[in-house]
């Protein structure tokens, strides 16, 4: 059976698509006419296919049985969950809303304002030199940092001080990114503070041509070198 056009065909973007409809499919089963049990299927290929994609892309575990893995289970999580995402599009009781949050209205079809994301980011350290940090970030669950399905943004906040943050409210807008791993400098004097980190998805845009925040991932700190 051929894909919807729906479901991206570039591993990556699947990825994302994947972690978003078993994330949605989770949190609220019946909304979207599926049930638990369908719930748990879709989250199971989507781990696998995950889990398989970031063997086969990794250069230190590339090879031709990994890749051949990942097809499998690209091809595996793709019979599974076709079908749920076609009975989904032809629900007429899920709202179109919801439709497009889950991610199955035809992309050829007229654009629809794209809905606030439902995954949070998570934040960790990959290095550190002298005032200097690069972070990596990626939904929560996911084993590649492949942004939500409809994300464009990472919106970064931060704050340095002697001690933790520890309300959101404390934290500086730093930016939007497109891409991790993200480079954070600082100046001589934070040498031996702690910054704290908060980060949310953006979509390009949402009701009424308002770009949508996702919620905020937890606070994470590390000492500045």
């Amino acid at each position: 059976m051929k894909n919807p056009s729906y479901i991206p065909a570039k591993d990556s973007l699947l990825a994302a698509w994947l972690l978003n409809f078993a994330t949605r499919a989770t949190a609220s089963p019946a909304t979207y006419g599926l049930t638990a049990p369908d719930a748990l299927a879709i989250t199971g290929v989507k781990t696998a296919f995950a889990n398989a994609l970031t063997i086969a892309t990794d250069p230190s575990t590339r090879t031709p049985a990994s890749i051949a893995a990942k097809d499998a289970a690209k091809a595996s999580a793709l019979a599974v969950v076709r079908p749920f995402a076609v009975s989904v599009s032809m629900n007429a009781a899920v709202t179109n809303e919801n439709k497009v949050a889950i991610g199955v209205t035809d992309r050829s079809a007229t654009p629809t304002p794209i809905p606030a994301p439902a995954v949070a980011p998570d934040i960790s350290l990959l290095g550190a030199t002298p005032l200097n940090q690069q972070l990596q970030i990626k939904p929560v669950g996911a084993s590649n940092k492949a942004k939500p399905a409809g994300c464009v943004a990472i919106e970064l906040a931060r704050s340095v001080g002697t001690v933790a943050a520890t309300d959101p409210a404390q934290l500086s807008i730093v930016g939007q990114f497109g891409k991790t791993p993200l480079l954070q400098s600082f100046d001589a004097g934070d040498r031996g503070k702690v910054v704290t980190y908060a980060a949310r998805y953006r979509t390009r845009s949402g009701p009424g041509g308002v770009s949508q925040a996702g919620p905020w991932s937890a606070l994470t700190s590390f000492v500045v070198m």
